[in-house]
Formats: structure tokens, C-alpha cells, sequence
């Protein structure tokens, strides 16, 4: 008996092993039908073995046509190309003309869906498979039966491979899926209606007419989806303008009229409370003082709640630099005072930075600067900026602090004090000056600077020999800038008048008053901003003390890169009669530049440019003719903006005086 069952039981287990075999083949035969089901499940024997192979392995190739619809509606047939399965899956064909039916027949219900989306939803779409028409002779590249060089002797020759695959007779002929779609016609918004459910009462009306302006929707326009979708985000935001922070939009109900051809729009809103701004809280703050983040609210106490203060609110500490992530929001629910709590989340960014450039021209040779940064020296958002800047015409270090938040909401206190080195053709010696001041917003994109300046010079100027002045004076600045970019702006305008009278506080009674405009304009011509038409203009004037009697640093002087290109740095204007024909600055100047920078390539650029402009020894000036430049520029555009070579030449050369041309290497634009 023991003998017995270790020879037997062996047997027993190969037997039974054999059915799972045979299962797993039965399976195995199920799973290798193709897609349209056309496997057979179980054994066979013969040419249909031999044969499952093979059509295992062959797919029929087919083309994509859809047919029926105006070209004009591009939109239209772009998302019917995006949601076609037969579009997407036309690099893996079927193995049957059945399997491209499935496709076809799938895309019938996602077309009916686009359709309806762009307010046809009355479409009819049919579709069509034929055998593709085979390609005549004279398609070929080569005469038919010409040999072809290296080509194997069974091969046809004169035919590429995808022709090969349409005559060969082993291969399946190719399929021509074409769809017919009949928009019929479009269905037109002929009511929008609202559904208001306020925390005491239901409102059952038509929207008006200022509120459809504001839903971007107008009676009689197509019923697309899009509109529709963003009317009813537009109607929240319209009820959060009117105090309800918790508004949210109900079920969206859609009307058709299949005989005028028209739909209406029900919107349902729950306002929730009314509410007013409340407390106030900030997450994420570590190195920034909390309640300086706070004290960016632009809200009054109590006032009601506007989505717009949300939002310029956040917009303000965004712009103050401290933050990689500002996000403003209402933290309900409204409390039983009516107040909505307020929570302001940050993310802090590095508060310190270090930076610098170089640059160089024909004129001033190469000049260098660095800067350090700390953007929250005492926790409260305090900017120190500190300088160095080397050339071979000044030396000097300056020092920058900006204290935000001052006194005021969004008014700052800020105060510069600089020291140089001057070694320049109009004059040489030392300045150090200083301003304090009060720097706030006006308007939407205006901001005023104002406040007192003190300054010490001991120059050699041209026509005056080596004198020292201490001056006091006011500074006020006006500014305007909605430019898109500050170092390549592409659209917008920036604007600056500068008005700073100065009393001299030594034993010469040196008065006089610096009035000065400047502005730019911006127009891009494309929508991507690559090509950009740029103009400038720069006047100023020097009331009180004659030319004479000025400070050789407070006169005003033109040419260089920061002018007018083309012609040596402050050697535009009125020069001494020695053969160095050094500068003597003016009491009047005036500038003009324009222009046309076109980016040809993601990173390199060229800007034709001209440019003109004069000084004069009057305030009134005697006449206006100008001293003009022209020259081409290149632009390589990097991550912090555009590097500038640019080379000029004066068109109206004086000899002896000018060179025959001058060239300009620096980070950014020149205005």
C-alpha cells in the first residue's frame, strides 16, 4: 500500500494538471479575437490555426474627413478634430472595417455634444466608410517595372512603402472614414432669467440690461456654452459686489424652443447674509511683522464687503516684493454681527539679494556696478538698497531706504543720499547729495514723491573755475507708468515732471528752479508684443540764475547712451572754444527718440533706431533745431531682460567734434 500511492499519485496530478492547461488555452483562444469579435473560442486545426496569426497582426490603414461644415467656423471644426476617437486613435488602425465603425459611431455622440456646445442642437452627423481609391500611375515617382537600385527582386519597383501597402495583395485596402455634419440652424438666446435666493426672500426676474453687460451675454447672440458657463461666474461676482462674500450658483436650467429656435438661461443664486469687512487674520508669516501684512487692507472698519478691495488688497502686498504667494480671502461664516472674518495667506520669500552689471561704450569705455538688498530690514517690509558704480567718468556709492506703510496706508517715507567722483569732459570734483521725502499713490498707476534735498558740490566746470556750493532746495516728482514690463515694456506709457527749486546757502546767492518733463510711449503691433513701436521725448528748463552762475552739475547736458546715441556722452549743446571742445551745459533741452523693436527669434532681437535732440544757453530757447542719430540695435533676451548692443552714427557731424560713430553695450532697453 505505501508502495502503491507514491506511483499513483504522480499520475493523478499530471492528469489534473492537464486542466488549467486547457483552460488557460481556451482563454488564451477567447482573448486572441480580434477587436470586432471575430475569435473563435475553443480549438481548431488546419488553415484557420494557421491563419489566426496572421490576422492577428493585420490592420486596415484609414483617413479622417469631416465634411458639411463653413470653413469660417474654425472653432468649431478644431474641437470636433479634438474629441474624435477616430482622429485620436488613427496612428493604431483597427484590424476590421467593423472596429472603425465602433469609432465612427462613438465620435457620432461626442460631436452631437460640440455641436450642442456651439448652439447647433438641431446637428445631424452621418458618416460613410468606403475603400480608399487607389493611386493612378502616374502618382508614382518612377515609371512602373523600372528597377530600382538595391531593391530585393520580389519588391515592385517605383513605390513608396505606403503604396506598396495599397497594392500589395496581402495587404488590406486602405479606409476613407468621412463624416457629414449638418449644423443646421443655430439656436439664439432669446431670455436670461434669475433665480435669487436671498436669506429672506426668493427673486424670480429677468436680468437687466446692465447685468447682462456685465455677463458678457446679449439677447439674440448664439447660445455656445462658453458664454453661458462664464455668465454664471459673472452673476456671482455681480452679488459679491453687492455685499454677499458666501454667494454661491445653484442648478443652471437651459430651455430650448425647437420651433423659434431659441434658448433661455435660468440661473439660480443663493446669496447667503449680507456682511461687512471683519477680523483679520495672517498664516505663513515668519520674518514679516503680521500686523504690517495687515495693515495692507485697503478696507475701511465696518465698510461692506466688495470684491474689489479682495483684490486690490492682495495686489499690494504682492507688489510689495516680501512674498513668493499672497492669497486674500473671506474665512465665513459671517458672524452674528454681520462681520465676514478675513484671512490673508503668505509665503515668504529671501528678503536679502545681491546684484550688478556691466557696461561699455565708445565714448565712456566700460563701467561696472553692484548692489546689496534687504527688502525687510526691521520686520516691517524697510528696504535698504546700498551701490557701488565705477567708470571712467564717475565713482560713486549711494545708499537707498524705503520705509512702506508710513503714517498712511500705501504712503511710504523714503530717503537717498549719494556721493560720486566726476571726471568728465563738462566738469570734475565731488557732489554729495541727499533727499528725504514722502512717497505716495495718487491715482490708479500715478504716484507723487515730495520732500527736501540738501546738497554740497566742489567742481571745475568748463567756464568756471573751481567753486563750491551748498544748495537746499524741495523736490517734487509727478509720475504716471502703466507700462507691462519695466526693463522691456511692449505696451503703455510712462510720464515724469520734475519740479526742485534750490537756495544756495553759502555767500553766493545762487536761486533757481529745475523744471523738467519726460515720457515714453509703448504700441506693440502683434498680440505676442514681438514687434514694438517705441518713442521718447525729454524737455527742461532752468529758471533764475544765467548759465554762468549754475553749478556745472546742475546744468543740463545731452548725448551719450542715455540720450542720444551716436554722439559723445554730454557733448551735444553749446562747447568751449579750446581745441577739446569740452561741454558747457545749457538752461534749456530738448530730446527726441524713436524706436521699432522687432523680435525675430525667442532670443535675439534688432531695433532700428533715431534719435535727435539740442541744448541750449537759455531758458528760451532762440531756435530748435536738433543734432540727429541714427544707428540699428541687437537684442539677446535673457531672464532679467534684454541685453543691448546698439551702434549709432551722428547724421549731422560736426568736424573735429564727433566720431564717426559710437556703440553701446547694457542690460535693458534704452528708454
Amino acid at each position: 500500500m505505501n508502495s502503491y500511492l507514491p506511483r499513483t499519485f504522480p499520475r493523478i496530478g499530471r492528469r489534473a494538471a492537464i486542466v488549467p492547461l486547457l483552460l488557460a488555452g481556451t482563454m488564451l483562444a477567447a482573448c486572441a479575437s480580434d477587436e470586432d469579435g471575430g475569435g473563435v473560442l475553443g480549438f481548431g486545426g488546419g488553415a484557420a490555426n494557421e491563419a489566426l496569426p496572421n490576422d492577428l497582426q493585420t490592420t486596415i490603414p484609414y483617413e479622417v474627413d469631416i465634411t458639411g461644415i463653413d470653413t469660417q467656423e474654425e472653432k468649431l471644426i478644431a474641437a470636433l478634430n479634438s474629441v474624435s476617437t477616430a482622429r485620436r486613435l488613427q496612428s493604431r488602425p483597427t484590424a476590421s472595417r467593423a472596429g472603425l465603425q465602433r469609432r465612427a459611431e462613438d465620435d457620432v455622440e461626442r460631436f452631437q455634444a460640440v455641436l450642442r456646445s456651439n448652439g447647433f442642437y438641431d446637428g445631424q452627423i452621418t458618416f460613410d466608410i468606403r475603400e480608399k481609391a487607389p493611386h493612378s500611375p502616374s502618382d508614382n515617382a518612377f515609371e512602373p517595372n523600372t528597377p530600382v537600385q538595391g531593391a530585393k527582386d520580389d519588391s515592385v519597383a517605383g513605390q513608396s512603402g505606403e503604396d506598396a501597402l495599397e497594392t500589395s495583395p496581402d495587404q488590406p485596402t486602405p479606409l476613407v472614414l468621412t463624416y457629414t455634419v449638418d449644423v443646421g440652424t443655430p439656436y439664439l438666446i432669446s431670455a436670461v432669467n434669475l433665480v435669487i435666493t436671498y436669506p429672506d426672500r426668493v427673486v424670480e426676474r429677468h436680468a437687466t440690461d446692465k447685468e447682462l453687460e456685465k455677463t458678457r451675454l446679449e439677447i439674440g447672440q448664439r447660445a455656445t456654452a462658453e458664454p453661458i458657463i462664464l455668465g454664471e461666474q459673472y452673476g456671482v461676482d455681480i452679488l459679491r459686489e453687492q455685499g454677499y462674500p458666501l454667494v454661491e450658483a445653484g442648478k443652471r436650467k437651459i430651455l430650448a424652443d425647437t420651433a423659434q429656435k431659441t434658448i433661455t438661461i435660468n440661473y439660480a443664486f443663493e446669496t447667503g447674509p449680507q456682511a461687512d469687512f471683519g477680523d483679520i487674520t495672517v498664516n505663513g508669516a515668519k520674518d514679516v511683522d503680521p500686523d504690517f501684512i495687515a495693515s495692507y487692507h485697503s478696507w475701511e472698519p465696518g465698510e461692506q464687503y466688495h470684491p474689489d478691495q479682495v483684490r486690490t488688497t492682495r495686489r499690494d502686498l504682492a507688489q510689495t516684493n516680501l512674498f513668493d504667494s499672497v492669497i486674500v480671502k473671506v474665512a465665513g461664516p459671517v458672524k452674528d454681527n454681520g462681520e465676514v472674518p478675513v484671512e490673508i495667506d503668505v509665503v515668504e520669500r529671501k528678503m536679502r539679494s545681491i546684484g550688478g552689471g556691466v557696461n561699455f561704450s565708445t565714448a565712456d569705455g566700460p563701467g561696472a556696478n553692484a548692489f546689496w538688498e534687504h527688502r525687510n530690514l526691521f520686520g516691517a517690509g524697510e528696504k535698504l538698497r546700498l551701490g557701488i558704480d565705477v567708470s571712467s567718468l564717475e565713482q560713486g556709492v549711494s545708499a537707498q531706504f524705503k520705509k512702506p506703510q508710513f503714517l498712511e496706508r500705501r504712503q511710504s517715507f523714503v530717503a537717498e543720499a549719494d556721493a560720486k567722483n566726476n571726471d568728465t569732459d563738462a566738469y570734475k570734483g565731488s557732489t554729495v547729495d541727499s533727499f528725504v521725502g514722502i512717497e505716495r499713490p495718487l491715482w490708479e498707476n500715478w504716484t507723487t514723491t515730495f520732500g527736501v534735498t540738501a546738497e554740497y558740490s566742489d567742481l571745475t566746470g568748463s567756464d568756471s573755475p573751481n567753486e563750491q556750493f551748498y544748495l537746499a532746495g524741495l523736490r517734487g516728482i509727478l509720475r504716471h507708468d502703466n507700462t507691462d514690463n519695466p526693463l522691456d515694456p511692449t505696451k503703455g506709457n510712462r510720464f515724469e515732471i520734475n519740479v526742485s527749486p534750490y537756495l544756495g546757502l553759502s555767500d553766493k546767492d545762487t536761486n533757481f528752479t529745475t523744471v523738467s518733463l519726460a515720457g515714453s510711449q509703448y504700441l506693440s503691433v502683434d498680440d505676442e508684443g514681438d514687434y514694438v513701436f517705441a518713442a521718447r521725448a525729454r524737455t527742461g528748463t532752468i529758471i533764475g540764475e544765467e548759465r554762468g552762475s549754475l553749478p556745472s552739475n546742475k546744468r543740463f547736458y545731452s548725448g551719450g547712451g542715455g540720450s542720444i546715441r551716436g554722439y559723445e556722452y554730454q557733448k551735444v549743446g553749446p562747447l568751449d572754444d579750446t581745441s577739446d571742445h569740452d561741454p558747457l551745459g545749457g538752461r534749456a533741452v530738448l530730446e527726441l527718440g524713436a524706436e521699432f523693436r522687432a523680435r525675430v527669434t525667442e532670443s535675439f532681437g534688432v531695433v532700428p533706431f533715431i534719435e535727435g535732440g539740442n541744448v541750449y544757453a537759455r531758458s528760451e530757447p532762440e531756435d530748435l533745431d536738433l543734432l540727429w542719430a541714427a544707428g540699428l540695435g541687437f537684442r539677446y533676451y535673457t531672464a532679467v531682460g534684454p541685453l543691448r548692443f546698439d551702434v549709432a552714427v551722428p547724421l549731422d557731424k560736426r568736424p573735429n567734434i564727433d566720431d564717426d560713430f559710437q556703440f553701446y553695450i547694457s542690460l535693458g532697453q534704452a528708454f
